[in-house]
């Protein structure tokens, strides 16, 4: 059987080695057995899983609650149970194309958003206490979207930041998504997609077909170690 170091596995797979060092602690790859002199030996076995992390984790397309999905696939293919990480992973793919038909839902309130043309909020000037309280937030929610990079609000020549009809439609936008679970990630590319897209139809719906991608790619990678293990 062939083996490798920390050093040379991380090299065919383009890792740091801390990171390989870390998905042994986190339990994304088997227990690494060390020589007389401490250092890790690893295997092809090994190989496969690392492969098969760098494959689950690739999409941030995805909601929280299917973060641990990932993992606990992950995890099942670590500890050996091939067959349950594949029944888990066509869970997901399942869940992932349920999530697609959500997002028409989730389409709709954003476009009656975007199209939205209240005379109210036509001319408004607010400070971000207004803008929580408009919108139904506190002013911490909004502090924290900002640092999260989900909204850059203008500033008047005072330096106070001044919330206008467009950033009040942004954070009504930014919401709505927090509120359908969506990883800062993920919210910042459909915003970024909401600014360089003519069609606000293409606002989420170009980003589920690549998580469903993956997840199909998963599935069969883990096919195929069944299919090599029965061989074995």
């Amino acid at each position: 059987m062939k083996i490798y170091s920390t050093s040379e596995i991380a090299k065919i797979v383009g890792m740091h080695p801390n990171t390989i060092m870390l998905y042994e602690k986190w339990g994304y790859i088997a227990p690494v057995e060390r020589k007389e002199n401490g250092y890790r030996v690893y295997t092809e076995t090994h190989l496969e899983q690392i492969k098969l992390v760098r494959m689950a984790l690739k999409s941030d397309w995805i909601k929280y609650y299917m973060r641990f999905e990932v993992r606990n696939i992950i995890r099942s293919v670590a500890q050996g149970d091939l067959r349950k990480a594949l029944e888990l992973s066509k869970e997901y793919l399942a869940h992932i194309q349920d999530e697609k038909n959500n997002e028409f839902k989730v389409m709709k309130v954003i476009q009656e958003i975007l199209k939205s043309d209240s005379q109210e909020e036509k001319n408004i000037k607010l400070n971000r206490n207004g803008a929580a309280k408009l919108i139904g937030v506190s002013i911490n929610v909004i502090i924290n979207w900002e640092r999260n990079g989900l909204i850059e609000v203008p500033r008047n020549k005072n330096g106070y930041r001044v919330y206008g009809e467009n950033e009040i439609k942004l954070l009504r936008i930014i919401k709505v998504l927090r509120q359908e679970n969506y990883r800062t990630e993920c919210i910042c590319s459909m915003l970024k997609n909401l600014k360089t897209k003519s069609k606000e139809n293409d606002l989420i719906l170009s980003l589920m077909p690549e998580a469903e991608s993956n997840a199909k790619e998963l599935i069969s990678y883990i096919e195929d170690l069944i299919s090599k293990e029965q061989n074995t």
